[in-house]
C-alpha cells in the first residue's frame, strides 16, 4: 500500500470540501467530518458532533457563496493517525467582496479514513 503525502491528504480532504460547499451540499460536508468533531465557524456556540455540524451548513443562506479556496501554509504530522493544517480561506460571496479568513483544521484517520475532527475559522485582522 502506498502511503500518501500529507499535502495530497490534505488536498483531498480540500477538494472535496470545496466541491460540496458552492453547492452548499449539508449532508455530504457534514460526512467529511469525524462523528465527534468540533466546527468553531462564523457562528457562536461551536458545533459539536457531526449532526450539529449538519445543522451549521443547513442555517447557511443558499447561493451566498460561489466558492471557496484553502491555502495550507502548514501542514504537520502530528501522529501517523493525526495531521494539523493552519492556513488561510477565500470564501467567494455572490453580492459582497471575498471573505478571507484564516483557517485550522485538524484531520484524523479512523478506519483508513481522514476526517475533520476539529475547525476553526477567524478574521484574518489583527485585533
Amino acid at each position: 500500500m502506498n502511503r500518501q503525502t500529507d499535502q495530497a491528504i490534505v488536498a483531498q480532504v480540500y477538494e472535496q470540501w470545496q466541491k460540496h460547499f458552492a453547492p452548499l451540499n449539508a449532508s455530504a460536508l457534514a460526512a467529511l467530518y469525524a462523528e465527534d468533531a468540533v466546527l468553531f465557524g462564523s457562528r457562536i456556540p461551536p458545533y459539536i458532533g457531526r449532526t450539529a455540524i449538519q445543522s451549521y451548513f443547513d442555517n447557511l443562506t443558499p447561493g451566498i457563496f460561489t466558492d471557496v479556496v484553502f491555502r495550507p501554509d502548514y501542514i504537520i504530522r502530528v501522529t501517523p493517525d493525526v495531521i494539523s493544517i493552519a492556513g488561510s480561506a477565500t470564501f467567494e460571496r455572490t453580492e459582497k467582496n471575498p471573505l478571507e479568513l484564516r483557517v485550522t483544521h485538524v484531520l484524523i484517520r479512523r478506519e483508513n479514513q481522514w476526517q475533520i475532527v476539529s475547525h476553526h475559522v477567524s478574521s484574518k485582522q489583527n485585533l
